[in-house]
């Protein structure tokens, strides 16, 4: 019960920081044509850090048996996912890579952030199967949360750099 109380926090972490980091994001990105590449390191840094927030819940899967923080879960990882998955064509041009060369395990970074949010949307109906899945996404989100932070270094380098 103990441990449940923990990932509610964390849970509830992520929830704020999800909201107050999407209406600021969206601020940069609505206002502007052209999101410069300080800007677009800022928000591959918010990014990172939301998969990584992500990624601390779910090392306490295996532990919960409540089918309704399951499904909280599910449903916070999901709006994580989707919200990076729908700015990220904002902020592509100023990538330090050609956007078709960012792949993960041979598939497109976007296309792979939209087959980890099909799977969670499915644990929102039957939160009980993140349990068996979890780890394996976990380390999904993992992976994107490394890459995300290594395209933001590589533009804060070039940043200081120039």
């Amino acid at each position: 019960m103990e441990g449940n109380f923990y990932v509610e926090l964390l849970l509830g972490d992520l929830e704020n920081y999800i909201l107050s980091q999407k209406s600021e994001i969206n601020n940069i990105v609505s206002k502007k044509q052209n999101v410069s590449v300080e800007e677009t390191a800022l928000i591959l840094d918010k990014f990172s850090k939301s998969l990584k927030k992500t990624v601390n819940i779910m090392d306490f899967i295996e532990e919960i048996d409540n089918i309704d923080t399951l499904r909280s879960i599910s449903i916070l990882a999901s709006e994580t996912i989707a919200w990076i998955l729908f700015t990220l064509p904002s902020v592509e041009k100023n990538l330090p890579y050609f956007s078709d060369d960012i792949t993960i395990y041979n598939k497109h970074i976007v296309d792979y952030l939209a087959d980890i949010l099909l799977e969670f949307e499915g644990f929102i109906e039957n939160p009980m199967k993140l349990k068996f899945i979890g780890k394996d996404l976990q380390e999904n989100i993992k992976d994107i949360s490394t890459i995300i932070n290594y395209m933001s270094n590589i533009l804060k380098k070039g940043l200081i750099e120039n």
